[in-house]
């Protein structure tokens, strides 16, 4: 017996499993996101266009380029598509020289990790930076904790509207949390903690919603104003 095509159930039913494939369609993008990082290429870059796969290796070289001191880590939220703001954010950092990787929330232990191994080595540039919106904005916190625990200090931690109650603990300095109130999303101090602690309530801007507060560019502009004052121009062996 053939299917009725205009029975109000099958027409629910097929946007239903379309909707579901366009989600699994982008799940499987966003895992194969990827940090556009190179300071010295950021007139090629396309904010708006999806990055690719994370490359931890590789990154020596792009460090070494950058004209400042300072490593800044930049967390998207889900699926990589609904935090572009982020990506625009660390190209103009990297146009004032300063080595910053726009990566997926997801990512962010394997970027600390290499973090941690490279201190060992006495490898890594300070001032280490966090930024993050949304799911990138609850991990900004835990990535600052989690280095700051594996004895790796991290100077500035800026998230962008987190969803869910972030904590931050020794060996953290400044955190800035910008977010429009439900109850749950702020950022408190953990056993250790010893630096300066910012919630911002951002919900009197107007024109601020979830979907674009990392895209602020009064916020951006002062972000952006913190790490300059943070950094230095790096010395030249000449």
């Amino acid at each position: 017996m053939g299917r009725d095509l205009s029975n109000p159930r099958f027409m629910f039913s097929a946007t239903l499993a379309a909707t579901l494939a366009a989600i699994i369609t982008l799940s499987g993008c966003s895992s194969t996101a990827s940090s556009s990082s190179n300071p010295t290429a950021v007139a090629a870059e396309d904010p708006a266009k999806p990055a690719r796969t994370v490359v931890i290796r590789g990154e020596e070289e792009k460090r070494a380029a950058a004209t400042r001191t300072g490593e800044v880590y930049l967390m998207r939220g889900l699926m990589d598509i609904f935090s572009r703001g982020i990506d625009v954010l660390a190209v103009k950092l990297r146009r004032k020289g300063v080595y910053a990787v726009d990566t997926s929330y997801t990512e962010w232990k394997e970027w600390a990790d290499d973090i941690i191994a490279r201190s060992k080595t006495k490898d890594v540039s300070y001032p280490v930076i966090i930024m993050g919106h949304s799911l990138g904005g609850n991990d900004a916190s835990k990535m600052a904790s989690y280095l700051g625990a594996n004895g790796v200090k991290v100077d500035y931690v800026v998230a962008f509207d987190p969803t869910e109650p972030g904590y931050v603990g020794k060996n953290v300095g400044k955190v800035v949390n910008y977010y429009l109130p439900n109850g749950k999303n702020r950022i408190r101090a953990s056993k250790g903690f010893r630096g300066k602690l910012h919630n911002i309530d951002v919900s009197d801007y107007t024109d601020i919603a979830h979907t674009n507060v990392e895209k602020n560019p009064k916020l951006q502009a002062r972000v952006i104003d913190n790490v300059v004052k943070m950094t230095r121009k790096k010395r030249r062996r000449g």
